[in-house]
Parts: C-alpha cells; structure tokens; sequence
C-alpha cells in the first residue's frame, strides 16, 4: 500500500487542498488494486488494516477513510456507512515490510 499520512497529520498540519491531494492519491492507488478482481458486493463488511508504521496505531485510520471511500466508489458497497461497514479493525503486523499495510475487505 501507499504510504498514508496520520490523522495528526492529515488534520493538523495541512491546508485542505493538500488533504484532498492526499486523499486522492491513495484513492487512486487502491482503485488501482481493486480494478484487479471481480467486481463484489457487499450489504454487510467488516475492514482489517495490517500496518507496520512507525505512527501509533489510531493515526492510522486515514487509510481505512480512505479505502472505504475508494472501495464505495469502486461499487464494493452502496455507502460507507454503520449499517453496510459493521467493523473497522487496525492490527500491528510486523511481517509487513516497514511502512506499509495491507487493508482487507470482507462479508459480514
């Protein structure tokens, strides 16, 4: 996965153009994945994101924002909303090479 930026990061110190900036890059390249496979649906999903970055865990969340938007955009799932994204988890995986994570996607 692209290197995301934290949620300190992403609120904190930067002027919305470059938010959006960011966001779309990261958008970009996750669509970029999904185009890989089938098309799925899902009503209900649950979201696992298995990260090896330096930030603290909750300041990645940035990158689950913005692969359930990239994900919903793509056709995964009608919103990103309570009633279709039922859990959201992020896991310290330190099998992951440093800076990373890998985001799945899964049915409820």
């Amino acid at each position: 996965m692209t290197k995301i930026p934290s949620l300190n990061q992403f609120y904190a110190s930067k002027h919305w153009s470059a938010r959006l900036k960011d966001k779309k890059i990261v958008g970009d390249y996750v669509r970029l994945q999904l185009d890989r496979y089938e098309k799925v649906r899902f009503e209900k999903m649950e979201v696992v994101f298995y990260v090896n970055y330096r930030m603290d865990l909750d300041n990645c969340i940035m990158g689950i924002k913005f692969a359930l938007d990239a994900f919903k955009d793509w056709g995964g799932i009608p919103d990103d909303t309570k009633k279709y994204v039922q859990k959201v988890s992020i896991v310290y995986d330190n099998t992951q090479p440093k800076d990373t994570g890998k985001i799945i996607f899964s049915k409820c």
